[in-house]
């Protein structure tokens, strides 16, 4: 929640300056003391990687340190398709509530239920929920 207002920046993990959704989940298991600060090592990348690419690049990331649950429990971080790949990550607070960083908005509070979620169709863009499984 401390992150919220912070603006959306690509590639950056700072508090207040910018953050985008994948290094606010970083940001997020950090602050929570689950992942030592600045052990996760991110490739530079494209904010429109997810449009050119089919690889899952974003969601192998979110593997090396969490698993694929069912049930939805505070902490959480949901993985969302946009474009050809899962390129969109929140975190679950509460409440049917997320927080994610978003172009242009920054980081803010989301009902899961926004038309943002879902595509054209009406169909959601979620495809996992992930649970942190260290120690």
């Amino acid at each position: 929640m401390e992150w919220l207002g912070t603006p959306h920046i690509n590639n950056a993990k700072v508090k207040g300056i910018g953050v985008d959704c994948g290094m606010l989940l970083i940001a997020s298991a950090e602050d929570a003391g689950v992942i030592e600060k600045d052990s996760v090592k991110v490739k530079p990348y494209s904010n429109e990687w997810h449009l050119h690419r089919d690889e899952e690049w974003f969601r192998n990331y979110v593997e090396q340190f969490c698993e694929k649950v069912d049930d939805l429990q505070v902490g959480d971080f949901l993985l969302y398709q946009y474009g050809r790949c899962i390129s969109h990550g929140a975190v679950y607070v509460g409440n049917n509530t997320v927080v994610h960083a978003i172009v242009n908005r920054g980081v803010v509070m989301s009902n899961m239920n926004e038309t943002m979620f879902y595509d054209a169709k009406g169909n959601s863009r979620l495809r996992g929920i992930y649970r942190y499984r260290g120690k």
